[in-house]
This record gives structure tokens, C-alpha cells and sequence, in this order.
């Protein structure tokens, strides 16, 4: 039996984040925050279209407050940017370690 989309598990939260257009943006931001958003797009435009980061940021700070809208100042007054949720942080922090730990577990 095929789960649908509607049905969800104990971790259908965290793979929805985990997606490739997601976590790209979480990673970026877990170099440097907060960041505008025409830097997310100067940098994720060559893997993801303009549409599907536009879904991705207003999925991850609307629907899961994974980031966090900001003003940030520039050469030319505020812009609009977006800084990573405190708490979102050691989350992913602990994602990448676990990754390299099932990365290391995969190479024995």
C-alpha cells in the first residue's frame, strides 16, 4: 500500500525541511546570518530556479518559522533578509553530524 502525501509519520516535518531547495538555504544561512535575499538568490540560482526559492523561502519562514524575516542595513537604507530560528540551528548542527556519522558507518 502506497502512503499518500496527506498521511504522515513521526518525521514527515524533518523530511520536508531536509529537501534539496531547503537545505540549501538552511546551510547558507548556517555560514552567515542573516542574509538578504537577493544574496540567497545571486547564490542558489545556479541550482534551483527563482520560483522554487521564492516557494522555499516563503515555505520555510511562513509555514515552518525555520527563518526568520529581518531587516538588514545596506548601502541604500534596510532591505529584507532572513536570519536562521535560534532553536532550527543546533537542529541542523546535529544533522550534519549525524550525516557524517551514517557517512563513516556506510564506509566500514
Amino acid at each position: 500500500m502506497v502512503k499518500k502525501d496527506s498521511e504522515k509519520d513521526e518525521i514527515w516535518a524533518l523530511r520536508k525541511i531536509l529537501s534539496r531547495p531547503n537545505y540549501a538555504v538552511i546551510s547558507l544561512l548556517l555560514q552567515k546570518s542573516p542574509r538578504t535575499t537577493k544574496e540567497l538568490y545571486a547564490i542558489l540560482e545556479k541550482s534551483f530556479t527563482r520560483k522554487t526559492l521564492i516557494i522555499t523561502l516563503r515555505e520555510l519562514s511562513l509555514d515552518y518559522n525555520i527563518i526568520q524575516p529581518t531587516h538588514i542595513r545596506t548601502d541604500k537604507g534596510y532591505g529584507l533578509g532572513y536570519r536562521l530560528n535560534p532553536k532550527v540551528k543546533e537542529i541542523a548542527k546535529s544533522i550534519q553530524k549525524f550525516s557524517k556519522v551514517v557517512e563513516n558507518i556506510r564506509e566500514v
